[in-house]
């Protein structure tokens, strides 16, 4: 397989290339937030007239690097990406024409009536051909004309390629051919914002060459939001690339409302409407969400793919502003948010003084052994103690703080490079969030921690659950070393008992997502033993590099599956009534998710938890489960 560095290069002559031979005759590309609707709506029918043309496309700042792709326009005006959003009420009627002004037939999808659904959603096959009764075929120069009624509320999209092929295999300049299609109920007054997800693929490109975009830009040039404390923010998330992503708020939850694709979309019912911190979206996938802001500062929602945010880590890049020490290297799918204070500032309430937990996290290189590779190491100390380097943790042992107890927790950097932690999933102010030259406000932002530096970070977590610490600098390099570990949470009054409170952390020995899978930072546990009729908390954690389609489950030796209880996702516990007791198998735990379950053998014998991720890899671990001894 090639490598990151020789793949980003090539990516580096692409953009270089582009700006070399670019025909300065195409007009530039404009950014398309997605504020204003295509077209003319008069009397129920939206009269909108689309051209694809070529364009010159600024996927940074304006001036820099660039490419020329093909555009979706609406006519008379300049192209745009994503292409021009049609947004409509329930019951419109689409009248259309699209002109092609490439050089080459281009295959249109999604001018067709929407259905809803029911949540959740069954996932398309992306790598099976589109629907051709829909498809658009215009050949160079030619100009077909639709007609169609919207159909269900929801938020779907439209888009093209050169070919018949779908979606997930699309790539080259018409790769950036896509646009927002927006059905909104009757009468609605819509107060949200809608963000499409693009990546620029070259032709022969993998998954390591993409340049990853939020409506057209990659961060830190996509748009900088302003909010404020209590405003409650509504969301739409769609993907029209060729990736899945998993979309992570830093400092709060969100609300998913509804999920969908490109034809359908399906509405939560509001008491089953899932409270998360990382959602899923597959390829073609669109998700809507809601949330409010409960504390000022910066922060950031992103994909945790470290693909999609830390491109910026290779020095052939050719855009040497973007990737400085100050934004920790990151890029792609990253928005920023600035939550500014409420307009009307209550008085803080007096809370009564608590006792302050301390901890010490040494960040430190870790030498190889005879089961690991050389690495960092988070190393969880106690005062006037520190491991010997031959014992240093592959992942950081499990950090345990108590519900509304205030904890402080001194990170030390024994490296040679800069280091931050960022405390995912945590509810916690600004500065302590760990991301190095955002997170702060608009008059300070934190810089990472130097060599030889140190950083107190402070929070009261308001909630028990499963969290995650790890590194957000250069995260292709120091997640893929090591520098992560399980943040946990417990009531007050209740104590960690690592002999009935299981946790499973799963990485990648590398930053790829093609090097082996681990489990706890090895490639092969040893057994772990269980008692029949006792109760164990199972805690799973996904903070591999890419692996969306992480599965995981409970068999006996003749692989039937066991039963467990699903409790908890990223540290939200679930409903009662949402909780039952089901076969032990999951099929997706995204990069960046947590989930919890109970879990209670009823017989002994020898059970297997095994896990699958991208590219087939696996890893099991033995359960020996035994009955007590009198």
């Amino acid at each position: 397989m090639l490598s990151s560095k020789f793949v980003f290069f090539t990516l580096a002559c692409f953009l270089i290339s582009s700006t070399a031979f670019a025909d300065q005759a195409l007009p530039v590309a404009s950014v398309n937030d997605n504020r204003v609707t295509a077209g003319v709506l008069r009397n129920g029918v939206l009269t909108l007239h689309l051209e694809v043309r070529p364009a010159v496309w600024y996927p940074e700042k304006d001036g820099g690097p660039h490419l020329t792709v093909s555009t979706f326009a609406e006519e008379g005006h300049a192209p745009q990406i994503p292409g021009p959003m049609i947004r409509v009420p329930e019951g419109t009627e689409i009248s259309a024409t699209v002109r092609n002004l490439l050089d080459h037939t281009v295959y249109i999808h999604g001018l067709t009536q929407r259905m809803a659904a029911s949540a959740p959603l069954a996932p398309v096959d992306l790598t099976a051909s589109p629907d051709t009764a829909s498809m658009l075929e215009i050949t160079a120069d030619a100009v077909r004309e639709v007609r169609f009624k919207t159909g269900a509320p929801g938020s779907y999209y439209y888009w093209a390629s050169n070919d018949r092929q779908s979606l997930l295999l699309r790539s080259g300049s018409d790769s950036m051919l896509a646009a927002a299609f927006i059905v909104d109920p009757p009468g609605a007054r819509p107060d949200d914002r809608i963000f499409v997800i693009n990546t620029w693929l070259p032709t022969g490109g993998t998954p390591f060459s993409t340049l990853p975009t939020i409506n057209g830009k990659s961060w830190p040039y996509t748009e900088h939001l302003d909010l404020r404390v209590g405003d409650t923010v509504h969301w739409r998330w769609i993907n029209t690339s060729d990736a899945d992503h998993a979309m992570h708020m830093h400092g709060f939850y969100f609300q998913v409302n509804g999920i969908g694709d490109q034809d359908h979309f399906a509405a939560y019912k509001p008491a089953e409407r899932p409270t998360v911190v990382t959602q899923e979206m597959l390829p073609g996938a669109t998700f809507d969400m809601a949330w409010t802001p409960e504390r000022p500062g910066h922060w950031i929602m992103h994909c945790h793919f470290t693909i999609h945010m830390m491109i910026g880590d290779l020095p052939n890049y050719p855009v040497s502003d973007t990737y400085t020490p100050e934004n920790a290297g990151m890029a792609g799918l990253i928005l920023g948010v600035n939550v500014l204070p409420a307009a009307k500032s209550s008085s803080a309430s007096s809370v009564a003084s608590a006792q302050v937990h301390r901890y010490r996290l040494l960040v430190r290189d870790r030498p190889a052994t005879t089961r690991t590779f050389a690495g960092y190491s988070f190393d969880l100390v106690k005062p006037g103690h520190e491991t010997p380097s031959n014992e240093l943790p592959p992942v950081g042992d499990p950090l345990v703080l108590t519900r509304g107890e205030p904890a402080e927790i001194e990170v030390v950097n024994q490296l040679k490079e800069p280091t931050t932690v960022h405390w995912h999933g945590i509810e916690l102010e600004s500065p302590y969030d760990g991301v190095p030259g955002w997170s702060g406000d608009a008059t300070h932002s934190v810089p990472p921690i130097p060599p030889g530096g140190t950083f107190v970070a402070r929070m009261t977590p308001p909630r028990a659950g499963t969290f995650i610490y790890h590194s957000h600098w250069h995260e292709r390099k120091q997640l893929g070393a090591g520098l992560t570990g399980p943040l946990i949470v417990l009531p007050p009054g209740e104590k960690f008992d690592p002999a009935s409170d299981k946790t499973f952390l799963f990485t990648r020995d590398g930053t790829d997502g093609t090097e082996p899978l681990l489990l706890n930072g090895i490639p092969q546990p040893t057994p772990i033993p269980l008692s029949v009729d006792t109760r164990y908390r199972l805690r799973f954690i996904n903070i591999t590099p890419v692996d969306s389609d992480l599965s995981y489950s409970i068999v006996d030796a003749s692989g039937q599956l066991m039963q467990w209880r699903a409790i908890a996702k990223d540290g939200w516990d679930f409903a009662a009534d949402q909780t039952s007791l089901q076969p032990a198998h999951e099929d997706y735990l995204s990069v960046g998710e947590t989930r919890d379950y109970y879990f209670t053998p009823d017989k002994p014998g020898e059970f297997y938890l095994r896990a699958v991720a991208f590219q087939r890899m696996w890893i099991a671990v033995s359960l020996i489960v035994s009955r007590p001894q009198k």
